[in-house]
């Protein structure tokens, strides 16, 4: 579970927290965003004045988040607890992750994302019981602080915490309750919770616990908060957290069947050109050939913008990579808005078929937007804007084609 990461100032502990599906995030407030879009890239919209992680462009100040392209050194290390000592071998509990996470990485990067695990292989010892932090699900700043400080105590003398891009903190699973019964896994971002040895500060900290029963992926959706990531999960509403982008990235419902980021996830974190994006800023009628999310190369997503911080974008979406699981294909839309938080929806999907749900084992009743795709032969108009599109056909690489419709 993560909570959207936003910018801590060292000496103002009053942040937002904010929970989510599978993780909670820390963040506070993006102040200082820009108006308008990139010049000449009108359809990378800003982030907006007062929203916690923003969809906008860039993805993030650097001070607050780790870089998204190039070479990612990600500290790795284990702990446990006076009243729960690990009962399984560290070896085992890293094998849950790696090198699943550095895999999927690669594969939604496209290559442009080389996250290196450093382990350390052995179990720090906690100096307090779990019992005494008051771990629970979004658990705030003040107990993140004090664990952090115990853990630099513990490790500290033989750690040296300089040099890492972010820090996965994993504990032994049988701490706290089951991750089917309550996730308390949780992403701090841009803090300063403490100061190891040489100055270095112990901030971009992923902590995991239980046996989560998305596996790896639950570790893939934390550091995605640590690159500027938000929730796409409704966090207001955990009977239905699947009603605004089901299971279509996994900084949404991170154990159901698909995992690939979105197209505009990739085009923010820079594994998207721009040259891969059709940007419909001005009324016209186009027709593009998009090639899978999933897959390198070709033209990825059609961007749709209408005012300064919403836009719909059309991508293809294909049972491969990340999304070998997946039960749908098509073209998949959805509306962005960069002016609302992590965990309200700043991404919901159109339902090609509303009526419908598919694949109604992934995850219990969270089901309703897993045939969401649309089809060659469907076609859908937004009301209050006019934009209309059609999926034209399919060919024999698993793209598809759409025309797009943008009357004002």
């Amino acid at each position: 579970m993560r909570t959207p990461a936003g910018r801590w100032k060292a000496a103002a502990i009053s942040a937002v927290l904010l929970l989510a599906g599978g993780s909670a995030t820390v963040a506070g407030l993006l102040s200082g965003a820009p108006a308008t879009a990139p010049p000449g890239r009108p359809c990378a919209l800003p982030a907006a004045r007062g929203t916690e992680m923003s969809e906008g462009f860039p993805a993030g100040p650097d001070h607050e988040y780790a870089h998204s392209t190039g070479e990612l050194r990600a500290l790795t290390l284990f702990i446990d607890f006076p009243d729960a000592p690990a009962h399984e071998s560290v070896q085992q509990r890293y094998r849950e992750f790696f090198p699943a996470v550095p895999r999927w990485y690669a594969r939604a990067s496209f290559g442009r994302l080389r996250y290196h695990p450093v382990p350390v292989l052995r179990w720090f010892r906690m100096p307090r019981r779990f019992a005494t932090y008051r771990i629970t699900r979004g658990y705030g700043w003040d107990v993140h602080r004090e664990m952090m400080r115990d853990l630099v105590a513990v490790a500290g003398r033989s750690v040296d915490f300089r040099g890492y891009d972010l820090v996965n903190v994993i504990a032994t699973p049988n701490a706290g309750p089951p991750a089917d019964q309550t996730v308390l896994s949780v992403t701090w971002t841009g803090g300063s919770a403490a100061t190891a040895g040489g100055g270095a500060r112990l901030d971009r900290v992923s902590v995991i616990y239980g046996h989560d029963q998305s596996g790896p992926r639950v570790l893939a959706h934390e550091n995605g908060h640590i690159l500027g990531l938000p929730d796409l999960y409704a966090v207001r509403d955990f009977g239905r957290t699947d009603t605004l982008a089901g299971q279509w990235d996994t900084m949404s419902l991170d154990w159901g069947l698909q995992g690939d980021p979105l197209a505009w996830h990739k085009w923010r974190l820079g594994w998207l050109t721009d040259r891969q994006v059709v940007c419909v800023a001005t009324p016209r009628t186009t027709t593009v050939a998009l090639t899978p999310d999933e897959i390198p190369g070709g033209r990825k997503a059609v961007v749709v913008p209408y005012g300064p911080h919403t836009a719909y974008v059309l991508e293809a979406r294909r049972a491969l990579g990340n999304d070998s699981a997946a039960c749908s294909e098509g073209v998949l839309a959805y509306r962005v808005r960069t002016d609302v938080s992590s965990g309200d929806g700043p991404v919901k999907v159109v339902d090609a078929n509303p009526a419908t749900s598919a694949c109604d084992f992934s995850s219990g009743s969270f089901n309703s937007l897993n045939d969401a795709p649309f089809r060659p032969g469907q076609r859908w108009t937004d009301p209050a804007t006019g934009l209309a599109f059609a999926v034209l056909g399919a060919d024999r690489s698993g793209g598809w084609t759409v025309r797009v419709t943008r009357p004002r």
